[in-house]
Formats: structure tokens, C-alpha cells, sequence
């Protein structure tokens, strides 16, 4: 639909190159009374968060690029159909194909309390990477906090797997210093050897490089930092831990020194708790995150 030539008066259609000096990306901003976003329509990835006299709540890279196609580091991007290395063929994209993937505002609208929600929409028709056809529909609320509502339908005549998370990047002071609580006694499995499976016992902190897949993880998580952030779910049963730390920062060349900056605490549906959808079948999730 014609969305973009409709946009209310919060809203202004502009580009990578205006806002970062880096062209090649349609883009979205929004200033509300509330707060400040920038959504990137390639990937309906939220790229900047700031609520109203609060710290900014994301992450973006200062070395990321901005090119059609390609993953841009930092904010929330979306990791869909499947998270991670694709276990059935390691030689697939990571993370899925939705992230690099235009979509289609399909919609917008404020609601009483100010929050501006906007409606993105893909649809993928089956292909060599991703046999299964499917509609994702991303509902994206921008208030004091941002929220995220996903509905994923399988609309292919058969069932297929779907793995995903919203990678969040947070913006943080010096990871040396972070620590998320709502962990403790969950089991995960650790990526940084082989994939072994472990309990946290306390905090989670990150001393050097932590990737770790927490399964029927609960809920809520809190980030300490001098801001905290929260993150709270809805049937988001997968929490992923991740910075790279210097050694393997320094080979990631949109990360490299900045890795001190950010922390992900993502939260999805992976491993043990992909979904499995029927032919025509459906599955919601939810997000909210603020500081």
C-alpha cells in the first residue's frame, strides 16, 4: 500500500544518508512527545530508541554500513526463519533471511496514550533458501517504551520449523560492568565450547566473549547498568546472551573497539523452542523493552 506517501505528522520518510552520512537505506523517523526512533524499512529493524528524558535505550555501531542486502549492526534487527548458523545447511545466511529482506509498512496509527504503532509486513513465497512460504506481521509500538508484537503464519501446504529472535543491541557504558539478573539457574548451552550445556548460578556477566542460548528462560530480564533496561516477554521461551569481547571483535569490522558499547540480551523462539506450525497455522509473540 501507499503507506509511506500517508504518514501522520510524527512521522518522516528519509534515508540513511541524510541521517548517518552513509546512503543506501530508506528509513523512518519518528518524534513523538515520547520519544525518538529511527526504523529501517529493510528489515522493519528499529535501528535508534530514545523515550523522552531517558538514556537512548539501542545500540547502532558507528562503523555499520548501510547497504541494500546486507545485515546493518545494531538496534533490533529480526533473525527469521531461523537463528543462528542454519543447522540443516551451515552454508546459508546466518540468522535467516527476513533481516535483509524490504518490507512493506502496511500501516500506522497513535493510541490514546500517545504511543505510535506502526505495521510492517513480509511475506516470503518459498524459495532454495527457505522451501515453507510465510507472512511475518511486525507491529512495532514507540512510546515511553518499545515494544514489539510478531505474528508468523506458515502458509505453505505443509508444516515447517521456524526459529527466530529479536536480536536486541543495548546501549551500555563498558560491558566490563554489566549484569543481567532474571538467568539464574536456567540452563543454556554455550556456544564459545561447542554448544556444551551449562546453569547460571547468579549474575550474568561479561568478563570476554559470552554467547550463550538460554532455553525455557523466563520472562523478564533486568540489565544492570547506571540506566537499567528491561526486557519482559510473552511466550518468547529463548534468551540469548551475547558480546564478542576484544579478540573476536577485532575480526567483525563493524564492531572492533566498539564491542565495549553494547550487550545483547535477545529474545525468541530457537533451538528446543522453535515453533513447529502446521499448514495455515499461526504463533504471536511479544516484546517490551525500556529504561
Amino acid at each position: 500500500m501507499a503507506a509511506l506517501d500517508q504518514l501522520p505528522s510524527c512521522l518522516t520518510r528519509t534515508d540513511s544518508g541524510a541521517l548517518y552520512n552513509k546512503p543506501g537505506l530508506d528509513l523512518l523517523l519518528v518524534e513523538t512527545g515520547q520519544c525518538r526512533a529511527v526504523i529501517a524499512l529493510q528489515g522493519a529493524q528499529v535501528l535508534e530508541f530514545t523515550a523522552q528524558g531517558r538514556a537512548p535505550l539501542l545500540w547502532l555501531s558507528p562503523a555499520a554500513e548501510f547497504a541494500p542486502g546486507a545485515a546493518v549492526r545494531g538496534g533490533v534487527p529480526l533473525c527469521l526463519p531461523w537463528f543462528g548458523e542454519n543447522r540443516a545447511d551451515p552454508g546459508k545466511p546466518k540468522h535467516g533471511l527476513v533481516r535483509n529482506q524490504l518490507w512493506e509498512l502496511a500501516g500506522s496509527s497513535e493510541q490514546a496514550d500517545g504511543t505510535v504503532v506502526l505495521e510492517l509486513r513480509y511475506q516470503h513465497p518459498g524459495d532454495a533458501l527457505f522451501a515453507a512460504s510465510f507472512e511475518c506481521v511486525l507491529k512495532i509500538g514507540l512510546g515511553d517504551s518499545l515494544s514489539f508484537d510478531l505474528e508468523l503464519s506458515n502458509t505453505a501446504d505443509t508444516t515447517a520449523e521456524y526459529s527466530w529472535a529479536l536480536h536486541s543491541y543495548f546501549a551500555v557504558a563498558d560491558i566490563a560492568e554489566v549484569k543481567v539478573e532474571g538467568l539464574s539457574g536456567i540452563s543454556y548451552l554455550d556456544k564459545t565450547r561447542g554448544f556444551a550445556r551449562d546453569t547460571l548460578e547468579g549474575l550474568q556477566t561479561f568478563p570476554g566473549e559470552v554467547d550463550r542460548v538460554f532455553e525455557q528462560a523466563p520472562a523478564t530480564q533486568k540489565i544492570l547498568t547506571p540506566n537499567p533496561i528491561t526486557a519482559e516477554s510473552d511466550n518468547c521461551h529463548t534468551v540469548i546472551t551475547w558480546n564478542p569481547g576484544a579478540e573476536l571483535a577485532a575480526t567483525i569490522d563493524d564492531i572492533g573497539a566498539h564491542f565495549t558499547g553494547f550487550v545483547c540480551v535477545e529474545h525468541g523462539n530457537a533451538f528446543v523452542n522453535s515453533w513447529q506450525l502446521r499448514a495455515g497455522e499461526s504463533a504471536r509473540a511479544s516484546l517490551t523493552l525500556s529504561r
